[in-house]
């Protein structure tokens, strides 16, 4: 019984069918499933339940045609409507880069028509479709509502569960945000996951695990691929693989790609890396270690250059250090190109100390802005 099956359909509140495989075989044991299903509130027809089930095989096809009309039927009771002149939205069920075709990106139709030459989008990048591809591997003209199908044109592998359109759909920001919220004091953003896992157990062990600021952009067991590496490039994601392996081929592209993947065969180490990449997400400044803070006194331009003429608070500043340059809530980074002291250039100026800073690049400085000096640390150890 797919536990995760059941949840996302009790979830999403949709009336559904249950389909019994592989009856063929000899110790096929029909009411050992009924019962299962029992144990996570699914009563079938007999079983204190009406929803319905059709035994069937996928090696003779028993079954099949009685599933189909028992489809028909519950669409009916249902209502369910689609119209082939409407707009075009389809589901991405699968993606993946094949080495000879490219990018396939398999999708079911859920309204309108999708034709061979279409421009279609994700969001708003669009795809010309070049090719379409029915269950059979024929190549089609159409696909029209409730049909599966291959498409072929897309550049970069998109992830599973987006929606295809026949015009783009482009992102608003809400209107109803309070006009004090600025960029710097907005929510932060989740941190989004492709995990990799040797068992169902395993995945839903570390699953269960996660907090609300993981998005799980796609799960499975298998090992990490090169539709994986490209799935996480377009979204933005990190790899968690445990206990599963990463092939050569696959590190290279990641690395091309600039692709974290971190491997793990203990499960609180891979824990303690997500917290950690968590607090990040929470506090960006975590990572890093201050050596020396100033605030500005005085501003002063020579050739173009604007010279933050600054006290050191506390530490040290050296030339060549990595400065955050911070003004309320606006921080703007930079480095230090130059220190001075009166007309002499120096190497470095330590706390109770005076001095201009050049930056690289040239900043807008105000008086009373503070000037960070941080090193970064590695928190992926």
């Amino acid at each position: 019984v797919c536990i995760e099956s059941i949840k996302h359909i009790k979830e999403a509140k949709v009336p559904f069918i249950v389909a019994i495989n592989k009856t063929d075989k000899s110790d096929a044991n029909v009411e050992i499933v009924k019962s299962e299903l029992t144990q996570h509130e699914v009563f079938v027809e007999g079983y204190g339940g009406n929803t319905p089930f059709v035994l069937i095989s996928g090696k003779t096809g028993k079954g099949v045609d009685e599933l189909i009309e028992t489809i028909l039927l519950l669409s009916e009771l249902e209502e369910l409507e689609s119209k082939d002149d409407s707009n075009l939205e389809a589901a991405i069920i699968e993606s993946q880069l094949d080495s000879k075709k490219g990018v396939l990106v398999s999708a079911i139709v859920l309204s309108g028509t999708l034709h061979l030459g279409d421009t279609i989008y994700v969001g708003e990048l669009p795809v010309k479709v070049k090719a379409l591809i029915d269950y059979k591997g024929t190549m089609i003209k159409q696909a029209t509502p409730s049909t599966p199908v291959q498409i072929l044109g897309f550049k970069n592998v998109p992830p599973v569960g987006a929606i295809i359109t026949s015009i783009p759909v482009i992102p608003t920001l809400p209107t109803d945000l309070p006009a004090a919220l600025s960029p710097a004091q907005s929510p932060p953003s989740r941190l989004n996951i492709i995990l990799r896992a040797d068992t169902i157990g395993s995945l839903e062990a570390i699953k269960g695990s996660f907090s609300s600021e993981i998005n799980l952009v796609s799960e499975a067991t298998n090992e990490v691929t090169e539709s994986d590496v490209l799935l996480a490039n377009t979204t933005k994601s990190l790899i968690l693989a445990f206990s599963v392996k990463v092939p050569s081929s696959v590190a290279k592209l990641a690395q091309t790609e600039g692709v974290v993947i971190k491997s793990y065969k203990i499960i609180y180490e891979l824990l303690e890396y997500i917290e950690k990449r968590v607090f990040k997400l929470m506090e960006p400044t975590l990572d890093e270690k201050i050596l020396g803070q100033g605030t500005v006194i005085k501003i002063f331009e020579i050739n173009a250059d604007h010279i933050a003429g600054t006290h050191i608070d506390s530490g040290l500043l050296t030339v060549g250090d990595t400065i955050h340059l911070k003004r309320g809530d606006v921080i703007k980074e930079a480095k230090i190109r130059n220190l001075r002291i009166g007309k002499a250039d120096v190497k470095e100026v330590s706390a109770g100390n005076e001095c201009g800073i050049f930056f690289s690049p040239n900043l807008d400085i105000h008086e009373k802005d503070l000037i960070i000096s941080y090193k970064k640390l590695n928190l992926d150890d």
